[in-house]
């Protein structure tokens, strides 16, 4: 499977996969600290592992811009929980 490449709109991230798009909304809660407050893949791509490939992608823009992460989605906050190679970027 290919990177995803994230598209910034100022509220919301976005990647196209097979003519679908998968969503990260988020916001600022204070400097340098972005709120993961939803994660959406549409059901016609489920079970390909998307999300968790989404949440990962961010975690690297995470790293390349140096910004930390608070997951207030339960699906960010999961997968962030079972990667413990992405702690680092927890606020």
């Amino acid at each position: 499977m290919a990177d995803l490449t994230l598209e910034d709109n100022g509220s919301e991230l976005t990647a196209d996969v097979d003519g679908h798009e998968l969503v990260i909304r988020y916001g600022w809660a204070k400097d340098g600290v972005m709120r993961v407050d939803f994660v959406g893949v549409p059901s016609e791509l489920g079970g390909r592992g998307l999300g968790t490939k989404l949440v990962g992608t961010l975690v690297d823009k995470a790293r390349a811009d140096n910004f930390k992460l608070v997951p207030v989605c339960s699906f960010a906050k999961l997968q962030l929980q079972r990667h413990p190679d992405w702690q680092d970027v927890l606020a």
